[in-house]
């Protein structure tokens, strides 16, 4: 009898499995170690520190007959909690086919994936501004986060794409969410531009936070070069920030790359003197091996809190040196 039972129990798991379909699986990882100097004005911060930044992607994938791709990802922090508690950073499902793509649940907004700044051309994105600074750091997309959302990408039309994100926090609608964002390719001589728009509307209260970017990207044979502007306004901000970057591919494995970036905020004043921000920075990358890059990074950083506490105001350098594995 007992025999029979467990016979049976097997033939209905194996007929409970098969209804289900069956997916591609893939595990991707990166894993990095970094020693960071900073000398700083504030005794605080000045000084040595070791860091790792870890992460494993696991994604699902599967085919219909009907010709959408379904897919499931887990981003998982695997040194420290993760942005939605545990160890999780994004979680989300995936329909793609003619129609675009439809992307659910904690992932990167419209706003982020149309994002552009000089900082994109920089692999390990440190700042000296203070943690509780609101001022932004680079000229990039601002405000955008892999909370819960729903977002729909247009498929590719000619160059242009689109896309556009909502998300509903509840009944209280005090953090809901909108953004959009397009871009558009196109040949340049020897060469390619982009250009990216990006915006977007978050409810804080009684005044909401609205964010913009626009950026171009141009790139001929081993040379990049970006050029950005972003805006933030909302409550006790009006902030304005512009950068550059260009990068060059040596050749053997190697990238050189330099950032300059400038914003204000003219909202947090002391007296005529405005809360801002500026940074410089420098950046080697040297593959050592498929999968194993070394990277040297330099930043000369200069913040004025002007009406935030004048105690956060700092001037200094930070240089990274950082072993980055992918997987």
């Amino acid at each position: 009898m007992r025999k029979l039972l467990l016979t049976s129990s097997a033939l209905v798991a194996a007929a409970s499995i098969s209804s289900y379909a069956v997916a591609d699986v893939s595990v991707t990882g990166g894993f990095e170690w970094a020693l960071k100097q900073q000398g700083s004005d504030n005794t605080a911060l000045d000084g040595d520190s070791f860091a790792v930044d870890n992460e494993v992607i696991i994604m699902f994938t599967n085919k219909t007959d009907s010709g959408l791709t379904i897919q499931g990802k887990w981003d998982v922090d695997a040194d420290a909690a993760g942005a939605h508690g545990g160890s999780t950073d994004e979680s989300a499902l995936y329909i793609s086919g003619g129609f675009g793509k439809l992307a659910l649940g904690l992932d990167d907004e419209a706003n982020d994936a149309f994002g552009i700044g000089e900082h994109d051309l920089i692999d390990e994105d440190y700042n000296g501004a203070d943690a509780s600074a609101t001022i932004v750091t680079n000229a990039g997309e601002a405000g955008a986060s892999d909370n819960n959302s729903i977002t729909y990408f247009t498929p590719a039309i000619g160059g242009f794409k689109a896309g556009v994100s909502a998300r509903d926090s509840g009944a209280n609608g005090t953090t809901d969410m909108t953004a959009a964002g397009a871009s558009y390719t196109m040949p340049v001589g020897a060469g390619t531009l982009e250009a990216r728009y990006n915006q977007a509307t978050t409810e804080a209260g009684e005044v909401d936070t609205d964010t913009k970017n626009f950026g171009v990207k141009f790139t001929m044979g081993a040379m990049t070069v970006i050029g950005a502007t972003g805006e933030t306004s909302g409550s006790d901000e009006d902030i304005k920030a512009d950068g550059f970057g260009i990068k060059y591919d040596m050749g053997g494995g190697m990238t050189v790359a330099a950032t300059k970036m400038e914003a204000e905020d003219s909202l947090d004043m002391s007296g005529t003197v405005k809360e801002k921000y500026e940074a410089n920075i420098g950046e080697i990358v040297y593959t050592v091996a498929p999968g194993l890059k070394a990277k040297v990074t330099y930043v000369d950083y200069d913040y004025n809190a002007g009406g935030e506490s004048a105690a956060d105001s700092d001037a200094g350098e930070i240089t990274v040196f950082t072993l980055s594995a992918s997987f």
